[in-house]
């Protein structure tokens, strides 16, 4: 059997882990997620690791949390250059590390699918576009979806000219920069169901996330 090749190990991986989890009540990266209770954010790496990656990272402005998430080695673990610029400062953070494309993800999306994951890559390195684009940015429901999302190192001085004038807002710059919007019904032809997008900022979004995953690995185990 020969083995896939897959265009993600032309990508580097971000974890936007920065965020302070106010209204989760506790840092969601360190959430426990089932069977076992390893942290949410070790859980969605290795949901990921079946596909190879440029290098991965995580964007984080809390220095425990390397050892308490239990990391690889080779796994850069760095604190975010912008702080107090809120999750587009992460993003910054992590392009400025990067050669090329990086697939940006928030730290608590306990379903990642790494298909679609790949498939997104795809979009991104696809030969022929003109121009390429800057950024390949998923809508669901109607919004831009960017920490499920991939960045090229070409679109950084763009976000940091953003960041310069104090304006946090994730979405506002891809007015700027060459972005090729996904379609939902695009999206689900990889990941019909979209749980690759169910994140979870409250206590209620985490018993709702769990159930989720709960199913998901009862119909894997059938």
């Amino acid at each position: 059997m020969s083995t896939p090749t897959y265009v993600s190990q032309q990508v580097s991986l971000i974890f936007n882990a920065g965020g302070d989890s106010r209204r989760m009540g506790t840092p969601k990266p360190l959430l426990p997620t089932p069977p076992d209770g390893r942290p949410l954010l070790l859980h969605m790496l290795e949901r990921l690791s079946e596909h190879p990656w440029l290098q991965t990272m995580v964007v984080a402005n809390e220095p425990s949390w390397r050892a308490q998430l239990g990391l690889p080695d080779d796994v850069i673990y760095v604190a975010d250059a912008f702080p107090g610029m809120g999750a587009l400062g992460g993003i910054a953070t992590g392009l400025q590390l990067c050669a090329g494309w990086a697939l940006v993800l928030a730290a608590d999306m306990p379903l990642v699918n790494p298909d679609l994951c790949e498939w997104l890559c795809r979009q991104a390195l696809a030969p022929g576009q003109d121009p390429p684009p800057d950024v390949v940015m998923p809508v669901v429901g109607g919004k831009a979806q960017p920490f499920h999302a991939l960045y090229h190192r070409r679109s950084l001085p763009v976000i940091q000219t953003q960041l310069d004038r104090g304006e946090r807002m994730a979405v506002r710059f891809l007015s700027d920069v060459n972005t090729r919007f996904v379609a939902e019904e695009e999206l689900q032809r990889v990941n019909p169901d979209l749980h690759s997008f169910v994140n979870a900022n409250t206590p209620e979004e985490w018993v709702a996330a769990l159930e989720l995953l709960r199913a998901e690995s009862g119909a894997t185990e059938r």
